[in-house]
Parts: structure tokens; C-alpha cells; sequence
């Protein structure tokens, strides 16, 4: 912008082009016109997601000779107030027709419910150009079985509503949509929040739905365990759960070939946690393993570990997450078939942990995990990580025992 109040030469063309007419000089920080050849000029990849910036790199490959911020958003001698509708004067954005007449043909056969998990995909996979749009459009399609719902939890057949609390409710109902995804409305500024409605808290229906369990039925299945435990499982058992209730922080490896009672340890852990009122997460690396588990999951889906990882991934839950809340309240994770996973999944919780943790009162910086005890078991002699077109060293370099953890 200042290069363009400098030098006439860079008022017809664009900031991408501007590498062909003009050098940037790092040691004062400022354009200079090119004396010879020439260079191609780029952009740095901004995805949807993030907002302005995505429609602000739209206008910066196509508005020409911008000595201000006002430029860039003046489009015919009209200057809009966002970026946003600033492409869409210039008609760089598509209408989202297309999924207004998506969602309006799946009404003549999908529930209200089902519409509002279609709206959240597409809201979620930032397609959608003008989202308030599409919701001006359909939101009668959205809300349809809102007064049906509200009759049935209210237990009230004659209560009506307005069209202004239809719309709350579906807002409502589409908001706890996309907390369990670790998105919220209040990412897409356009469409209108909830108001006078108190949106579920989805991280506390998370806890409760861990917490549902009979503590003295749990009680007896431990007596039953420990009636029956060998002193190995015995010592590893003790070691674990002195370990949680001490709140000393640690990180386990149960190791033992198939056959050794693995998974009955698991069980035994687990009841005991649970008969005192306490939540454990069991998870397991593959879709069989964590059948066998009580409560089981898979790792990817508990933990929301990204896919492809690397080595600086990390978990995609962060503190405004109901998952975070869930996370911060389990007492122990337990995390079977872990030789066959990349060490990359187990750093990348560690870092989600850690940030999760750093302002609760149980975080230690210096132990794994934040302080989190979480036990890991498995069989070294059984699948290892499958790394394509690896070699042997590759293989053994990504198990967990090569990691720093």
C-alpha cells in the first residue's frame, strides 16, 4: 500500500503480481521498482476456515492498486464493511444454491433432526459461502419437528410457538452439533447465536455419560477380580491405582504376550475407579481391541488424534472443547494394543494434555502427560506400526519405545 502511494507503476496491478515490477528489500522493509528480470509472485495458502483472511487473500489477487485498507473493500464506488461482501459484490463467491436445493429435496424425506446434521456437515466443511444465507432459507426445513420435540419434552400437546423461538430452538439444537465437533456457531459470526436459551453443555453430558454406571455393581465385579488376580496383575494393579489415588502422576506399560490377562487387568482397573466414583477412559488402537474394553473407544476417536500424523501434530482438542472437560476429569486412560500406533499419537496427546492440564491443579510440567496417569499395554512381538514403503529402521524408529516419552 505505501509502494502503491510511491510509484504509479504498481497502481494496475495486483499484490501478486507485484513481484514482476518490484524487488522487496528485507534490510528496510519496503518495495523497490525492478531494474531487470522478472519473478512469480505467490500468495500464502489461507484455508476457508479462517474467515476474513481467506476472502481478504480473494481480494488481494484481484483488486488493483490499493493504497489503503478502504481500497480493498471499495468495489464500484461502494465501500462494504467485510471482506466478505466485498467478494461478493465483485461476484467471486458462488450463491450456495446448490445447497439451499440439497437441503429443501432431503425435507421431502430426512427429519428436521437429519436436515440439521446436513446443515452442520456443510457448515463444518466451510463450503458454503454465505451460510446465513442458506439458513434465511431453510430454516423453516431446519425447525420443522421443533414444536412436535417441544410438545413431547415438555409434556405439553397445545403449546405453539413463534417463528423467532422455532428459530432459537434450532439454532440451539445445531449449536450442541457442533460443540460435539469442537466447532460453535460463534465461528460463523454471521448466522445468529441462540438467544434466551441456555445451550446444553455438552462437555458435562460427556461426564455424566461416563459417570452413568452402578458404583456397587461395580464394587462386586472388583471383589469377583480380585478374588481370581495372580500376583503379577496383583503388583501391577497396586502399583497403577497407588499411583492414581496418590496423585503422584505416572506413565505404565503393561507388556505381555497374548494370553496373560492384559485385558482382564484393564477390567480389574477399571472397576476399581469406578466403584469410588470416578471416571477412566479405555481406549485401543484398533476397532476389535476396543470391543473387549469396558467403555471402550478407539484412540483416533477419543482423543480426536489427526490423521496423517506427524511429528508435530497434536490432538485436535483444546480448552473450550467438551472433550477437554472429559479429559480433565478422568482419573486414569488406559491405551491397549499400543506397539501397533506411531509414537507420533502418544506425543501429540502428550502435548494436547499438557495444554489441557497446564491450569488445573494436578499439572507437573516435568511428568508426561501433564500428570496425567495413563497406562499403555501390548505386545511388541505382534504388529508393529504400518509405515508404507518404510524399511526395518523406519518401523522401529516410529514404536513408542523410541519415543521421548
Amino acid at each position: 500500500m505505501e509502494a502503491n502511494q510511491l510509484y504509479a507503476a504498481g497502481r494496475d496491478i495486483t499484490y501478486s503480481e507485484y513481484p514482476t515490477k518490484f524487488v522487496w528489500k528485507d534490510d528496510t522493509r519496503e518495495w523497490r521498482p525492478r531494474k531487470q528480470g522478472f519473478s512469480i509472485g505467490r500468495i500464502s495458502h489461507v484455508p476457508p476456515s479462517c474467515g476474513e483472511d481467506y476472502y481478504l487473500r480473494i481480494l488481494l489477487n484481484v483488486q488493483k492498486g490499493c493504497t489503503s485498507f478502504k481500497d480493498i473493500l471499495t468495489v464500484k464506488e461502494v465501500t462494504y464493511s467485510t471482506f466478505k461482501d466485498a467478494c461478493c459484490a465483485l461476484g467471486l463467491l458462488e450463491d450456495d444454491k446448490e445447497f439451499v436445493d440439497a437441503i429443501k429435496e432431503a425435507s421431502f424425506w430426512g427429519s428436521g433432526e437429519y436436515l440439521r446434521r446436513l446443515f452442520v456437515v456443510l457448515l463444518m466443511s466451510n463450503n458454503m459461502s454465505n451460510p446465513e444465507v442458506v439458513w434465511d432459507k431453510c430454516w423453516q426445513e431446519l425447525s420443522d419437528d421443533i414444536l412436535y420435540r417441544q410438545r413431547r419434552r415438555l409434556d405439553y400437546p397445545g403449546l405453539n410457538l413463534t417463528d423467532d423461538q422455532k428459530k432459537n430452538l434450532a439454532l440451539a439444537e445445531i449449536e450442541n452439533m457442533l460443540q460435539n465437533n469442537g466447532r460453535s456457531l460463534h465461528n460463523f459470526v454471521s448466522i445468529p447465536y441462540p438467544s434466551d436459551i441456555v445451550v446444553e453443555d455438552v462437555g458435562q453430558r460427556l461426564i455424566v455419560e461416563e459417570l452413568n454406571y452402578d458404583r456397587n455393581e461395580m464394587s462386586e465385579y472388583l471383589d469377583q477380580c480380585l478374588s481370581s488376580i495372580t500376583d503379577e496383575q496383583r503388583h501391577a494393579y497396586d502399583k497403577i491405582i497407588n499411583t492414581v489415588y496418590g496423585n503422584k502422576g505416572g506413565f505404565f506399560f503393561l507388556y505381555g504376550y497374548g494370553g496373560t490377562g492384559k485385558t482382564f487387568v484393564w477390567k480389574t482397573l477399571s472397576a476399581s475407579i469406578q466403584s469410588r466414583g470416578d471416571i477412566v477412559l479405555n481406549v485401543a488402537s484398533s476397532g476389535i481391541a476396543e470391543l473387549l474394553l469396558p467403555r471402550g473407544r478407539t484412540a483416533h476417536s477419543r482423543f480426536k488424534v489427526p490423521i496423517p500424523i506427524t511429528e508435530d501434530s497434536t490432538c485436535n482438542i483444546k480448552h473450550n472443547n467438551p472433550h477437554a472437560k472429559l479429559l480433565i476429569k478422568a482419573k486414569l486412560i488406559i491405551w491397549d494394543e499400543a506397539p501397533m500406533m506411531s509414537k507420533w499419537c502418544y506425543e501429540a496427546l502428550d502435548k494436547c494434555l499438557r495444554d489441557i492440564l497446564r491450569f488445573t491443579p494436578g499439572y507437573d510440567s516435568s511428568l508426561p502427560f501433564g500428570g496425567k496417569v495413563v497406562v499403555l499395554g501390548g505386545d511388541f512381538r505382534q504388529i508393529l506400526p504400518v509405515i508404507p514403503r518404510a524399511s526395518r529402521q523406519d518401523v522401529i524408529s516410529a514404536t513408542i519405545n523410541s519415543s521421548y516419552l
